[in-house]
């Protein structure tokens, strides 16, 4: 089966690193929303002009959390249900275009003002690699039946995307 890449090429390695936070449960909900479009509004320019390939917030309330608790328990899968409110999602190539970010002026004036309405105790923060295999509802990244994607040893080895530091 061909894929969406059409090229042929490899894909290359797309880091993620996810932020995994709770909403400040004493501010208004209705603050926390006018805060959270507010600031996506301006993070997203932030993190297109330093390099990000891709950025966004994944959210997950307690009716949406309840729901999985249920499918959980008719399933008998066993799952442990993350109670975290918010997922941030960044993709990007290299740890420099983070940086970028992290130093960037108007970031850190943005990071400033979340204190009212992001609890920062217990963040989970996770960093891995993304494999695409299906986008707009077709098959890609495959060729020939195998994946295109470099050796999970090449993609481990994090000094290439680290050395531009």
């Amino acid at each position: 089966m061909s894929t969406g890449n059409d090229k042929g090429a490899s894909p290359g390695r797309l880091l993620r690193l996810t932020l995994q936070v709770y909403g400040n449960h004493k501010s208004n909900p209705g603050d926390l929303e006018v805060f959270s479009r507010d600031y996506v509004t301006k993070v997203a320019s932030i993190n297109a002009r330093n390099g990000i390939e891709a950025y966004q917030q994944v959210f997950t309330p307690a009716p949406y959390r309840a729901a999985l608790e249920e499918m959980n328990r008719r399933g008998n899968r066993g799952w442990v249900i993350d109670d975290h409110d918010i997922t941030v999602e960044f993709y990007f190539r290299s740890f420099a275009d983070m940086e970028k970010v992290r130093q960037d002026p108007d970031f850190k004036a943005l990071q400033a003002a979340e204190g009212p309405y992001v609890n920062l105790v217990h963040t989970v923060v996770t960093l891995g690699w993304v494999e695409k295999y299906v986008d707009g509802g077709k098959v890609v990244n495959i060729k020939d039946g195998k994946s295109m994607y470099p050796s999970w040893s090449e993609l481990q080895d994090l000094s290439t995307v680290t050395s531009s530091q």
